[in-house]
């Protein structure tokens, strides 16, 4: 099933946007940490030094995101077209 994830930074030293990731899991919970590979991708500088974010530490590390929302479904064109989001395909 795909799921639809909007998550935010907890610190945005870098200007980082808010963003929407679509990933795929069986439950919220399998897509959300399916997605952090594809968030730190988008983002590397996220994961750089000593604070890095990991796949694993993302969703809540103190470097890291939070889930603002999660829709199931692929609904990042009505994301992007209804606000500013960085679309993480």
């Amino acid at each position: 099933m795909k799921f639809t994830i909007v998550g935010e930074w907890y610190h945005v030293e870098d200007l980082a946007f808010a963003f929407v990731v679509v990933a795929e899991g069986n439950t919220y919970g399998e897509a959300v940490a399916n997605a952090a590979p594809a968030v730190l991708e988008r983002f590397p500088q996220r994961a750089e030094g000593e604070d890095g974010e990991t796949p694993e530490t993302l969703w809540g590390g103190s470097n890291g995101a939070y889930v603002v929302a999660v829709f199931e479904g692929d609904l990042s064109a009505q994301a992007i077209d209804r606000y500013t989001f960085e679309l993480i395909a």
